[in-house]
């Protein structure tokens, strides 16, 4: 209807319009915001802090102290001869030095063993020059048990 003047009033809208442009605006902002979300640079990881000092050390004392209780229950239960029982307490000594130092030990004749002029590895040419008479010599009869006990104190008093 036309008013005094000749014009006609504005003409409204109803309120579901408006309601509906707000939820396609929020949509549309919501999907930039997945968008940038899905695609935005993730940080690092966190590094995991190390290890507290001797740890490592520690567990790789206690594999090598079981691999030489292993070597004594076999040699015990005659599935080891005692040469080869001492072959084993040597080669595993000579593997926790390498290990442990990083000292190529398990390549190292006694004789370099002795000359290498580092104190760490004297306990290790010690047990070296006592298994090596089992190992090549003649004396195959000798004790693993005992052998074994001097194997441990190497690797337990490692530093």
């Amino acid at each position: 209807m036309a008013g005094d003047n000749g014009f006609y009033a504005p003409m409204t809208y109803s309120v579901l319009w408006t309601v509906i442009g707000v939820v396609i605006m929020l949509a549309i902002v919501g999907w930039a915001f997945v968008i940038w979300w899905q695609t935005r640079p993730v940080p690092p990881p966190k590094p995991t802090p190390p290890p507290p000092p001797g740890w490592l050390l520690g567990q790789l004392k206690g594999q090598y102290l079981s691999r030489i209780d292993e070597i004594v229950r076999l040699a015990e239960a005659a599935e080891l001869s005692s040469r080869r029982a001492h072959q084993e307490l040597s080669t595993t000594v000579r593997q926790f030095v390498q290990e442990a130092s990083g000292l190529r030990a398990p390549t190292m004749t006694l004789t370099e063993l002795g000359r290498s002029g580092v104190a760490q590895l004297e306990p290790v040419t010690d047990v070296v020059l006592r298994l090596y008479p089992v190992e090549f010599g003649p004396d195959r009869e000798a004790s693993v048990a005992t052998s074994a006990d001097v194997a441990r104190g190497v690797v337990q008093r490692w530093t």
